[in-house]
């Protein structure tokens, strides 16, 4: 079955006008990519301060991750749509424009000292400005709202439920490590018209979470891209010494097949980031329980879920987005001559994704 598929996948030929659209896309992107890297554009907000055009197929996103390990307090806030309307969680995104404000999918929620909160569990209106002195990005359903505002490397972002807030932080340059990163992805050798583009900021943040300070670290992420959602699983975790640990995973083809692309597995300390090569990821026991394994040469991580939030979106196909919150419970790495483990790192927590099915 995957080798008929590659095969298929090989010969698929696009038509003028979508041929037209993605083009136009490309452009884009590769116009953002030399925004990012030119001296008199040093930032790249202009990605992630944008409501795109889409072509067919094309989607894009917005992803919040907000921790403070060793506690196990986690904020996470995502926000996206296709170009097509799509059910969510039960709920029908239709199309939109910029002009007007895009309805967006939106799954955002938190776990507090109280516990899980879900604030936003289907859709919202994404709308834009810019300005000279700050960009605002605000989305909003009913009584609740997202706002993120500033111009890089300041971002304030404030979550109101009922008009009331209940999460704001501050988000700023790290102490130490990457600020911010353009990832531009167009050559493709399995279907070379598709792409992506994405900006993933590395921040440091002060916040209060329903009343209780909370610092620690913040992830902030913007994709563009022109081709269908396919399984994949990613983690990230952060470590209270402020260690960090990436590792993402697409399956194309689903758990059945042995088929894994995997991107730069990658733990970070004090700034310096070590490769991670062929890893393998195991999960056991299913929802609230689930425990996931990451292993390989050197090194081993094994983390236990405590609490869960579903994203299920359907359109003719179906595709299913599950967010763990995890902690740490064993690590262990050897690189060279250090060895690191659980201790040393003071404690870790993160996000688990398990995205299944499909959405083209």
């Amino acid at each position: 079955m995957p080798n008929r598929t590659l095969s298929k996948l090989r010969n698929f030929r696009l038509g003028p006008e979508w041929k037209k659209k993605t083009g136009q896309l490309n452009s884009k992107l590769s116009e953002f990519s030399r925004l990012f890297e030119s001296k008199k554009y040093p930032t790249p907000d202009e990605l992630f301060f944008e409501i795109e055009d889409l072509p067919s197929m094309g989607k894009e996103y917005w992803f919040l991750h907000f921790c403070a390990p060793p506690r196990e307090e986690q904020v996470i806030l995502t926000m996206g749509r296709s170009v097509d309307p799509v059910l969510v969680n039960g709920v029908a995104v239709p199309e939109g424009n910029a002009q007007q404000g895009v309805v967006c999918a939106a799954v955002c929620w938190l776990q507090s000292s109280n516990g899980k909160q879900v604030i936003f569990d289907s859709s919202a209106r994404v709308r834009l400005e810019k300005g000279r002195e700050k960009n605002l990005l605000e989305a909003r359903d009913g009584g609740s709202k997202i706002t993120i505002s500033g111009k890089y490397p300041h971002f304030d972002v404030e979550l109101v439920k009922g008009g009331k807030k209940i999460f704001t932080a501050r988000a700023y340059h790290p102490s130490e490590g990457k600020h911010h990163e353009m990832v531009h992805i167009l050559a493709n050798p399995v279907a070379p018209r598709f792409g992506a583009a994405m900006i993933n900021y590395y921040f440091e943040f002060d916040g209060v979470l329903e009343g209780k300070k909370l610092s620690g670290k913040a992830y902030l992420q913007k994709v563009v891209a022109t081709m269908p959602l396919a399984p994949w699983n990613w983690v990230r975790l952060q470590f209270g010494n402020g260690a960090a640990l990436d590792v993402f995973t697409g399956k194309p083809f689903g758990n059945s097949s042995g088929l894994r692309f995997a991107s730069n597995y990658y733990f970070e300390i004090h700034g310096r980031r070590v490769k991670l090569h062929s890893l393998s990821i195991q999960t056991y026991l299913e929802g609230e329980r689930k425990i996931w394994v990451l292993s390989g040469k050197n090194f081993f991580c094994a983390m236990e879920t405590y609490a869960l939030q579903p994203f299920v979106m359907r359109q003719k196909t179906t595709f299913r987005y599950d967010e763990y919150l995890v902690r740490v419970k064993s690590f262990a790495l050897r690189e060279g001559g250090r060895e690191y483990t659980l201790s040393d790192l003071g404690g870790g927590v993160g996000l688990a994704e398990d995205a299944s099915g499909y959405l083209f």
